[in-house]
């Protein structure tokens, strides 16, 4: 509600700082929706009603952000939910495009999946995403009742 991120500590729970407040520039927010922390321990925060994802160390510096409001792939309408995968690729879900967009990690546009429906593939206010350690993809797909499981596949080495 503060437009705010606050960082604590894992071994006694103390508050370590907080980063940005209500705003529109670099480094600050409009509605921030959802966190993801890079292998390196930067932090990736959907920035939703600024229609964009900002980047900080782990310490709290501004590094970049992507994203811009739009209606095509590159841009966002409503990112709620990012995540990453062990390549450092980010993934951004958009509610209002039903769909997953997946950005590299400079954050150029990659590729987007899904699209609005209730088939398997497809989303209807798609609010969140985690990747887990194998590089599984879950997406909560909210009115259609339902966690879709997708699988990241690296770039085989072409013999």
């Amino acid at each position: 509600a503060n437009s705010t991120i606050l960082r604590f500590a894992l071994a006694d729970h103390g508050l370590r700082g907080v980063i940005g407040r209500e705003g529109i520039e670099t480094g600050q927010f409009h509605s921030p929706t959802h966190v993801a922390v890079s292998r390196a321990g930067d932090i990736y925060v959907t920035d939703s009603l600024n229609f964009r994802v900002q980047v900080f160390t782990a310490h709290g510096a501004f590094v970049r952000s992507f994203g811009a409001p739009g209606d095509s792939p590159g841009f966002f309408s409503r990112p709620k939910g990012v995540a990453l995968d062990s390549d450092g690729n980010t993934y951004v879900v958009d509610a209002l495009f039903d769909n997953v967009q997946i950005f590299d990690p400079e954050g150029r546009l990659l590729l987007s999946f899904g699209s609005a429906g209730r088939e398997m593939g497809e989303f209807w206010l798609p609010s969140g995403i985690f990747i887990d350690r194998h590089d599984l993809i879950y997406v909560s797909d909210s009115y259609n009742n339902r966690v879709q499981i997708f699988r990241y596949l690296k770039n085989a080495e072409v013999q």
